[in-house]
């Protein structure tokens, strides 16, 4: 909530009060403010040295006019999907700006990549290795990869651990000298350097600092063992954003402070002058600058337990339901009286796991107010079941400086026979 003002009791975005929002949009309705991601976005690339290159992971937020801005603002892309390239490349990102991930790339995906000329593509497997050799020789075009590995030392304070331990996720630390030696013999792949990303949502920069630090070592011990210039250590995103009081924020700027050094560190031992380095985040650009409006359409009361009804549900906004249910929330309409009044807010589906979260306390909930779940930027829209119950999807809204536009318009139910065949 701290990113966001508010003007007689009514919420405002970007200078814009949601209760125009909604009458114009409706609800649900995710709003996207571009001067919170500018803010976020500028204060990361002021903190970490000039060398690093920032690539937004398209995944935290894959709408087009997010990712267009984001770009405008100087980053590259990170992608991990075929759909993803394809939103990155109409977003006006070129193909040397962008980096894919994932660990089950298709022979589609990676033919797809390669005429697309992305900058390198990160390789995941062994046999990963050999079909990216074999297509980049067929479209008689050499392709720059790096080795994503899953480092021995991981993180484990995270929610999601993406490296450490036994991983679908990247090649064990103890394998890559063989995928090394492999790609080093291929005439279609050029090897880079290397990716390690080992969770998301990390809060102390500390431990992505360590992480980091291990990346590093590991980079520059294989370059050495081996004998193959590091032009490329990625290390991946993770920073994350508090979802309530509790929880700190990521500081930013001695993360900045504490990646020089250990870059610096790591030159004295090995000739880093000619590597680029790489990080990807999504979630610490985004999540801050979007708002969940749904509104109210029933209030009742189960056996001394309050509910709101809302009008938006599991299938709109999923991860604050399942994933996280400390998601910061206020009645817009209400935001100057106080939260004394326990309620358990509900959405519209007939499912006993549509409920966003248990008795929070907000202000007396009546029909027709606006609920507001804030840090929904990120995995909001995209990460939901839309197809649900086959309810019509929520429209996305960006707000800039008192400026607005549909940036995807609002479902409807028509739209869940668009792509079927019916026969019968």
């Amino acid at each position: 909530m701290k990113n966001f003002e508010n003007k007689d009791g009514i919420l405002m975005v970007g200078n814009v009060s949601v209760l125009t929002l909604v009458k114009e949009y409706g609800t649900p309705l995710y709003v996207y403010d571009l001067e919170i991601i500018r803010k976020k976005y500028e204060a990361l690339r002021r903190s970490v040295p000039e060398k690093i290159k920032i690539f937004y992971a398209i995944k935290a937020n894959p709408n087009p006019n997010v990712c267009s801005f984001i770009r405008s603002l100087g980053a590259g892309a990170e992608i991990a999907s075929s759909g993803e390239l394809y939103i990155a490349l109409k977003s006006g990102f070129q193909g040397k700006h962008i980096v894919y991930n994932g660990p089950g790339k298709t022979d589609e995906d990676i033919q797809y990549a390669i005429k697309s000329g992305v900058r390198t593509i990160n390789i995941e497997s062994l046999d990963e290795l050999y079909r990216i050799d074999a297509i980049a020789k067929n479209e008689d075009r050499p392709i720059k990869v790096c080795v994503r590995i899953n480092p021995i030392q991981g993180i484990t304070q995270v929610k999601m651990q993406t490296g450490g331990g036994s991983q679908k996720l990247g090649i064990d630390e103890e394998q890559i000298e063989t995928v090394i030696k492999t790609a080093l013999k291929m005439k279609w792949v050029k090897l880079q350097g290397i990716h390690v990303y080992v969770g998301s949502q990390i809060l102390d920069h500390n431990l992505l600092l360590d992480s980091i630090e291990n990346t590093l070592n590991i980079a520059c011990r294989t370059a050495q063992d081996l004998g193959f210039p590091i032009q490329c250590i990625n290390f991946g995103g993770g920073l994350g954003v508090p979802y309530n009081e509790s929880e700190p924020e990521f500081d930013v700027e001695n993360f900045g402070k504490g990646l020089t050094q250990l870059i610096n560190q790591a030159s004295q031992t090995y000739d880093l002058s000619d590597t680029c380095f790489v990080l990807e985040p999504g979630r610490f650009l985004v999540s801050e600058a979007g708002v969940f409006l749904t509104k109210v359409i029933s209030v009742k009361e189960s056996r001394g337990q309050k509910y709101a009804i809302l009008d938006g549900g599991i299938n709109h906004a999923f991860l604050p339901i399942r994933m996280n249910r400390t998601y910061p929330t206020a009645i817009a309409n209400k935001m100057n009286l106080s939260d004394k009044n326990p309620i358990t807010l509900g959405g519209p589906l007939c499912t006993s796991m549509d409920v966003f979260t248990t008795e929070v306390d907000l202000p007396e909930a009546e029909i027709n107010d606006i609920i507001s779940i804030f840090n929904s930027g990120a995995y909001g829209f995209s990460a939901s079941l839309l197809y649900f119950l086959s309810a019509p999807m929520p429209a996305e809204v960006i707000v800039q400086n008192g400026q607005h536009f549909v940036a995807r318009r609002r479902g409807t139910k028509e739209d869940f026979l668009s792509l079927c065949e019916i026969r019968l």
